[in-house]
């Protein structure tokens, strides 16, 4: 039985009967742990570029110090480590694929300064250097002739070995 009830607008009946600023805040944490707003959700802020990278740094190095923190520390802490891993990765994974991906496409600074964040941001996390990636992502994956083509899509094809389908319903 599948139900046509959208969760999220359900979670936005918690804590009406809350002072409107922790509704709001309540909602906005709801917003933030499921990436959905509710119908009519107003952020709280618009982030900009620089709120981005800072967050995405944060999260990386701040994780990193913390793992290093705990792992040094009493065996009791180590399930700790999971959370900080997840700011680390978490962090890691915003900087290659919104960051850089924003800077192959010169649409970080949009003043011709992209190239030296992607290449000190790749350097950090030791992947690609920008070179290879803007050829890799521009050049080949959004070549005219072989974007959005099943052949030249690894994650289509790996959703497909998943089994998933066009059409699936829930």
């Amino acid at each position: 039985m599948v139900s046509n009830v959208d969760v999220r607008e359900e979670l936005a009946k918690l804590g009406k009967s809350l002072p409107k600023p922790l509704y709001v805040f309540l909602q906005f944490f709801l917003t933030w742990m499921t990436g959905k707003p509710y119908r009519g959700q107003q952020p709280l802020f618009e982030p900009t570029r620089l709120y981005q990278l800072l967050t995405a740094l944060g999260s990386l190095f701040g994780g990193a110090i913390a793992s290093a923190l705990i792992w040094n520390s009493s065996p009791l802490c180590y399930p700790l480590l999971l959370v900080s891993w997840a700011f680390t990765v978490g962090g890691a994974r915003k900087i290659q694929t919104c960051i850089n991906h924003r800077c192959v496409h010169k649409q970080f600074f949009e003043d011709g300064q992209d190239r030296w964040l992607a290449e000190i941001l790749s350097t950090i996390l030791l992947t690609q250097d920008r070179e290879g990636y803007w050829y890799d992502h521009v050049k080949l994956h959004h070549h005219v002739d072989k974007f959005a083509t099943f052949s030249h899509d690894p994650d289509a094809q790996f959703l497909w070995q998943l089994g998933f389908r066009p059409g699936l319903t829930k």
